[in-house]
């Protein structure tokens, strides 16, 4: 079938080696960089981007879920792949299978990845992860010190890395996310006091990358700057060096893109669009555009967005519809 639409959404995948390539040179020479690729990049492409982040100098990549990292592996992918957010029991197979990573943060699935890999004859690949503020998904402080026992012992099993994750390097109180690093080195050190090597240590996505050095380790993990899509950071002098120079460096990496299909002359005082939430202030010339609700543009965004018509801002007004919009080009000129 032939492509018709007037919507797309552009990806500029030099952008994206461009955005890889400036983390890397914003961190210590011998820190690793996980490109995060989960949610199909992030909307932008999977397999392209993580093709392109491999391309740029990135030593593996982060997933989501399982069957982003086959995905990545039946596209011939072989680098390295960590699946972040763990793994069903009858996940287990697959993910041996594939020669995939997988963040663990239960004993049973220690268990269960051991049980896999002696029926394979292969060795499961763990990265033991710590809930150190999150409160979502990690061991404890108090018992992960037994699971590191539990997983370096097994034969079955190998022990790649340790990680956590940051609630809130993002933020303008610092505090938090150094008391992350702070829970999370205690058990780092129990662990070297027990006698036990410390594998692979990462834990700073993207704003801790930026705000946080004292968080790189030995890999961090980029996810949203690797995109362009990316907060000022709300407390540079954290590491102005690093986020008040860089900041804006980063590219956007995808642009969506449409055309008018129609443009009327309304009087001032008319409503538009469903259920009568915007009414013209002036006479306005109002344009509709074919993209709506069903193509991702959520309805939240109503009366509250910008468009950008011949490099002019133009106001959305109106309800979104399902696949349709309005914007006010009143003050842009030659819009056809």
């Amino acid at each position: 079938m032939a492509l018709h639409r007037t919507t797309i959404a552009e990806i500029n995948l030099s952008a994206f080696r461009h955005n890889i390539k400036l983390v890397k040179s914003l961190v210590s020479q011998n820190v690793k960089i996980m490109a995060v690729v989960k949610a199909d990049a992030y909307g932008h492409g999977a397999i392209p981007c993580a093709k392109a982040a491999l391309s740029a100098g990135s030593d593996c990549l982060g997933v989501g879920i399982i069957e982003e990292g086959i995905e990545l592996r039946e596209n011939g992918i072989e680098a390295p792949i960590l699946v972040m957010g763990g793994i069903t029991p009858d996940e287990a197979k697959d993910l041996i299978r594939h020669n995939l990573s997988v963040a663990v943060f239960s004993a049973k699935h220690l268990d269960l990845l051991s049980i896999e890999a002696s029926r394979q004859k292969k060795i499961a690949m763990i990265h033991l992860k710590i809930d150190t503020g999150m409160g979502r998904l990690g061991f404890s402080t108090n018992n992960f010190l037994e699971m590191a026992r539990m997983t370096i012992k097994n034969d079955h099993l190998l022990l790649e890395g340790i990680c956590t994750h940051f609630s809130s390097a993002d933020q303008n109180n610092p505090g938090i996310t150094l008391e992350q690093l702070k829970k999370f080195d205690s058990a780092l050190n129990n662990m070297k006091e027990a006698g036990l090597d410390l594998p692979l240590i990462h834990c700073a996505n993207s704003a801790a990358t930026l705000n946080f050095p004292e968080s790189w380790r030995d890999m961090i993990r980029p996810g949203l700057i690797l995109y362009g899509a990316l907060i000022p950071p709300q407390f540079p002098t954290r590491a102005p060096s690093l986020a008040q120079a860089s900041f804006a460096r980063f590219q956007p990496v995808m642009k969506w893109k449409t055309q008018i299909i129609q443009i009327k002359h309304h009087a001032k005082g008319t409503w538009l669009s469903y259920g009568r939430k915007y009414k013209t202030q002036r006479d306005s010339l109002i344009a509709t555009l074919p993209l709506g609700y069903a193509d991702g543009l959520t309805r939240l965004l109503s009366n509250k967005m910008e468009t950008i018509v011949q490099g002019k801002r133009a106001p959305q007004v109106g309800a979104i519809c399902m696949d349709m919009c309005l914007i006010d080009v009143t003050d842009i000129s030659g819009v056809k």
